[in-house]
C-alpha cells in the first residue's frame, strides 16, 4: 500500500514536471530559433482634400442710386469769321441816275417819254412762251413822272430819290425791252445797283389790286458790256434792290442797264425805275 502510494506520488510528481516543461517550452523560443522581424511598411499618408468653400448665396438688393452728371465736352475756341471791310465807294457815275434832269420823246413818239441820258431799245413778235394770239411782244409806253403827277400816297412806293420816277408799262400785252445808259470806266470792280417797284396786276378787288400770282409773270437782269447776267424774279407790288458787281481790266466804254420781260398779257405790266447808282469800289 506504501509501495503503490510512493509509485503513485513519483507519477504525480513526474506529471507536473512534464507539465512544467511544456509549459516552458510554450513560452520560450529554442535558442536556435531566430524570431521574425516584422517587415514595417512605412505608411503612405493619405491627402487630406480640403473641400473648397461655396460661399453662401447672399441675397442682392438693387439700391437707388443717382447716376454721375453727363460729362459735357468743352467747347473747342472757334475765331469769329473774319468779316471783310464794307466797301467803300466812289462817287455816282451814271448820267442823270434818278431820272432829275429832263426827257425827250424817242423818235418824237409821245408815247415813248425817256429821260435824258438813256437809251430804250423793245421787242415786238412772238413771245415764245404759247401760240395764243396775245403771246406777242407789243410796245410799251414809258413816262418821266414828277411827283406832281402822281396821288401822294404812291410818292413813297415809286419815288425814291428826288421828285421823279420813270414807269413803264403796256395794259393787256406781253413786253420785253431794256434800258441802257454809256458810260466811260477805267479798269476797276464796280457796283451797279437799281431800285425799282413791279407793279405787275392780273386784276383789282375794288380799288385794291390783285398782284399777279405767277413769278414768271415779271423778269428783271443786268446787262453789262453785251453780258446778260441772269434773270431775276423780284416780288411784286413792293419796292425792289439788285446789285451786280463787275470788273474792267482796261478803260473802255461800257454800255449798260437792263433788261425786263413780262411775257404774259396780264391787265397791268407796268415797272416803275428810280435812284440808280453805278460806283467804283475804293478798297
Amino acid at each position: 500500500m506504501n509501495d503503490k502510494f510512493l509509485l503513485n506520488g513519483r507519477g504525480w510528481w513526474l506529471a507536473l514536471v512534464m507539465l512544467l516543461l511544456t509549459a516552458c517550452r510554450t513560452q520560450a523560443p529554442s535558442p536556435t530559433a531566430v524570431a521574425e522581424m516584422p517587415t514595417l511598411i512605412a505608411a503612405q499618408e493619405t491627402p487630406v482634400v480640403v473641400a473648397t468653400m461655396t460661399p453662401t448665396a447672399v441675397a442682392t438688393t438693387a439700391v437707388a442710386s443717382t447716376p454721375p452728371p453727363t460729362w459735357t465736352p468743352v467747347p473747342t475756341f472757334t475765331p469769329p469769321p473774319t468779316v471783310p471791310p464794307a466797301p467803300i465807294y466812289g462817287p455816282n457815275l451814271l448820267p442823270n441816275p434818278s431820272f432829275e434832269e429832263g426827257w425827250y420823246n424817242r423818235d418824237g413818239i409821245p408815247e415813248l417819254q425817256l429821260p435824258n441820258g438813256w437809251a430804250f431799245e423793245w421787242d415786238e413778235g412772238p413771245t415764245g412762251f404759247g401760240n395764243q394770239v396775245w403771246d406777242v411782244y407789243v410796245r410799251p409806253e414809258t413816262r418821266v413822272l414828277p411827283s406832281s403827277q402822281l396821288p401822294p400816297h404812291e410818292h413813297p412806293l415809286f419815288i425814291y430819290d428826288g421828285v421823279c420816277t420813270i414807269k413803264l408799262f403796256k395794259g393787256f400785252g406781253a413786253i420785253s425791252f431794256r434800258l441802257l445808259t454809256d458810260v466811260t470806266l477805267e479798269p476797276g470792280t464796280y457796283t451797279f445797283e437799281v431800285n425799282f417797284f413791279p407793279d405787275l396786276v392780273v386784276g383789282y378787288n375794288g380799288d385794291q389790286k390783285i398782284w399777279a400770282p405767277d413769278p414768271f409773270s415779271g423778269e428783271v437782269q443786268f446787262l453789262i458790256g453785251g453780258v446778260a447776267y441772269g434773270w431775276n424774279y423780284p416780288t411784286f407790288g413792293r419796292k425792289n434792290t439788285l446789285q451786280q458787281t463787275f470788273t474792267i481790266t482796261e478803260t473802255q466804254n461800257v454800255r449798260l442797264g437792263v433788261w425786263v420781260r413780262g411775257r404774259f398779257a396780264i391787265a397791268n405790266n407796268g415797272w416803275f425805275f428810280d435812284d440808280w447808282s453805278l460806283r467804283r469800289i475804293q478798297n
